[in-house]
């Protein structure tokens, strides 16, 4: 049963006076006395202000720090948490308090419970590399090839089950192909080697205490009893396992508190189920539902286009986002030629909002894919405009950082083998691949480790003289890293770096030297914040690395444009959007057409890139792009993509594509560039038939090429091949693009 709060009017210093400036609907979550509340929270609607106000009124009304848990999707939503609440309550109460990511309070509990499962108490967490070497090495036993069981579509399967819960056993049982049979041997194989070296995937970090709590009631139950109260967010991004273990930790006591948006659930290809959200009252019998729709971020045009286009969707619980901030500008749309001018009108949106006195930090772009960066990169880096990628190759993924780290994974954890073998011989020590497999053999027929194969190799003294020295050099190099880890950690790496000579090793490749270098600096930066930050060891600081993404790790008060896919711009507000890329195929993505559900994920993808903005939007799409596929460069036309024709024409100005100056513009008329510099409207009948054999644009079926004019005057009629077939156009509907005005 659940222990409803007091709902009493404020007392003096409560975290509800009239300065938190709550709306009666946040009000009412904040003050809600108990039981399952699902708060649908729209973009910008302040959900992060009613989560904090929520924690801090329950440790207001008495509910001990200790007894409040509260999962974030991100780190960086977990520590604003925090700090927000350690101004409410003061920093004591804060610390006591389990706010954290999934995996973060999945590693906490499992370090608790370790012993029960089996599984060291400082075990690795394995990354998408680390999985791939895994992978690689159960393909090659079972004799297959990999253009068959591809790496990276076997790691997507076993993350699949392992949301799902399904473990390896009941994957086999299941299976009904000889495929599907020869996945299960792969994920059991996976499995096995994770557990022989101590290692757990960041799936495992959730899975496991599910299974953990399901093999032992009682260890569910003591948790269920010791957090009174449970508070989610972004719950729309929940998984099947991550439900289950939201369900178990509040069965106690049903206080639940989960704060969603089912508009903006863009997950499901990493196993997010919506039906969390839709089905929540169905899961939790009595809740009870709260919707905040009022919205501080955005202005008044851009909440009228969002809702316009998500009311295509019918999955949905079903909201109106309004404000009180002023109607602003309409949002803009711009057809370009090919991704090469596309990225050069975005170059000139970020170089007008500079020159209007704005900030390059105000403005992101945003698109669908990370391969769309490309030439936005080389526009803005032609530019001069300072520029940071999210989502490119993160920071602790880097090979010197993961090198180095790799050798303080080993004297936390000697069973990994993927940390051994990624060291053992970096920098080189003359340790090849004939005394790797030597070293294999020998592990494997005494079941220990490969260093203590390594040193029983060497003291037998059946290693050639250089790989002997090299030997003796590697496990001297552990066994002093071993006997400092109790010490600090920039001590600690710097030894690691002054007695391996990685550095020097770095220097061998000049054309990355300094970049590596700095790197590395960067790691050594981080590693003393951290010890001087007093957040924990070596275990502790290697859990954090392995669990922070790019998103966390964003500067701020750095003036440069954020450039970045939709899906990393999830939690993030700018002043300026730009959303690039709006072709069918590209956004919506090709991949998503096979059923409804898919586009209509696509559709909320969208939503949430245009409430990103507080102020200014900017669309836009290429009426020819080059894509890159494995037999090389490809290059075609596409449609503008469905989401642009859903906003209300009155919302959007479209721009004409440009021929070298700023392109004309026009409010609404549903695509129709009427006047425009290139337009091909109402020029004389001789003239127009220079057109033949032209480029032209059409907003609908994207670059086109004239075959043919007829007619005259307003009624000036052209026929172009475009790459959805031949069509017949009114003059005024098409745009002479990047030729000249044929007139």
């Amino acid at each position: 049963m659940h222990h409803p709060l007091p709902t009493s009017s404020d007392s003096p210093g409560s975290v509800l006076s009239p300065n938190l400036d709550l709306n009666a609907e946040q009000r009412a979550a904040v003050e809600h006395p108990g039981g399952p509340l699902l708060v649908i929270a729209g973009a910008g609607s302040g959900k992060t202000r009613v989560l904090t106000a929520r924690v801090a009124r329950l440790l207001e009304r008495g509910v001990g720090p200790e007894g409040v848990l509260a999962f974030t999707f991100t780190n960086r939503a977990a520590r604003e948490m925090r700090e927000r609440i350690a101004g409410m309550v003061g920093g004591e109460a804060a610390r006591a308090l389990w706010v954290g990511t999934f995996h973060a309070t999945g590693v906490r509990i499992l370090r608790r419970e370790a012993a029960r499962l089996g599984i060291p108490r400082d075990f690795a967490i394995y990354d998408r590399e680390d999985q791939e070497t895994l992978v690689r090495a159960a393909i090659r036993r079972l004799g297959l090839r990999e253009d068959a069981f591809k790496p990276a579509a076997v790691i997507a399967r076993i993350s699949d089950a392992k949301n799902a819960l399904v473990s390896p056993e009941a994957f086999a049982h299941a299976a009904v192909s000889p495929h599907e049979r020869t996945l299960a041997e792969l994920y059991a194989l996976v499995q096995a080697e994770l557990r022989s070296n101590g290692a757990l995937d960041f799936d495992d970090l959730i899975a496991e205490v599910v299974s953990m709590f399901r093999a032992h009631p009682e260890v569910a139950e003591r948790y269920g009893r010791r957090f009174e109260h449970v508070l989610v967010d972004e719950y729309q991004d929940t998984n099947h396992a991550q439900f289950r273990l939201v369900e178990a930790l509040a069965a106690v006591h049903r206080n639940l508190f989960v704060v969603g948006d089912d508009d903006q659930s863009i997950y499901g290809w990493r196993g997010a189920d919506l039906s969390n959200v839709l089905d929540f009252e169905r899961a939790f019998p009595g809740a009870q539902v709260l919707r905040l729709e009022q919205n501080y971020r955005s202005t008044g045009a851009i909440l009228d286009a969002a809702n316009a286009v998500i009311a295509h969707n019918r999955s949905r619980k079903g909201k109106t986002l309004w404000s009180e901030r002023e109607r602003g500008a309409p949002l803009r749309f711009v057809l370009a030629a090919d991704e090469g001018e596309e990225a050069r009108r975005v170059r000139r949106v970020l170089e007008e909002r500079r020159r209007g006195g704005g900030r390059y930090d105000e403005c992101a772009v945003l698109y669908r894919t990370n391969a769309q960066s490309r030439a936005l990169e080389t526009e803005l880096r032609l530019a001069g405009i300072p520029y940071e990628i999210v989502g490119g190759v993160a920071f602790y993924q880097r090979r010197e950082v993961k090198d180095l780290l790799a050798y303080l994974r080993l004297i936390v954890n000697p069973a990994d083998r993927v940390a051994f073998w990624r060291v053992w011989n970096t920098p080189r020590r003359g340790l090849g691949d004939g005394v790797r497999a030597r070293v294999e053999e020998r592990a494997a027929a005494g079941g220990v480790e490969p260093a203590a194969a390594l040193a029983a190799l060497a003291r037998e003294g059946a290693l050639p003289g250089a790989a002997a020295a090299g030997a003796r050099d590697l496990l001297g190099l552990i066994e002093e890293l071993a006997a400092r880890r109790e010490g600090p950690l920039d001590e600690l790496l710097r030894h690691l770096l002054r007695r391996s000579g990685y550095l020097e090793h770095l220097d061998g490749d000049e054309a990355s030297a300094a970049d590596r270098r700095a790197n590395v600096e960067e790691l050594l930066a981080a590693v003393a914040g951290y010890a001087a930050a007093g957040r924990g060891g070596l275990t502790e600081f290697l859990a954090e690395t392995a669990l922070v993404t790019d998103v966390d790790r964003i500067e701020e008060d750095a003036d440069r444009v954020l450039l970045l896919t939709a899906h990393n711009a999830k939690g993030l507000e700018f002043p300026l959007v730009v959303v690039a890329g709006l072709e069918e195929g590209l956004f919506p993505h090709a991949t998503s057409g096979a059923d409804d559900a898919g586009l209509e994920e696509e559709r909320r993808l969208f939503y949430v890139a245009l409430t990103r903005a507080r102020d200014q939007v900017v669309l836009t799409a290429a009426a020819y792009r080059r894509r890159f596929t494995p037999g090389g460069a490809v290059a075609g036309g596409a449609r503008v993509s469905r989401f642009v024709d859903e906003i209300p024409a009155a919302l959007l100005e479209r721009e004409a594509a440009a021929t070298g100056g700023g392109g004309s513009r026009e409010r609404g008329g549903g695509g129709r560039r009427r006047g425009g510099a290139a337009a091909l409207a109402t020029v004389p009948r001789a003239a127009a038939h220079r057109a033949v054999g032209r480029t032209v644009f059409h907003d609908q079926f994207g670059r086109g090429v004239v075959q043919d004019v007829e007619g005259a005057g307003d009624d000036l009629k052209f026929t172009v091949r475009f790459a959805a077939g031949i069509k017949k156009v009114m003059g005024r509907f098409l745009d002479g693009g990047a030729d000249d005005d044929p007139a």
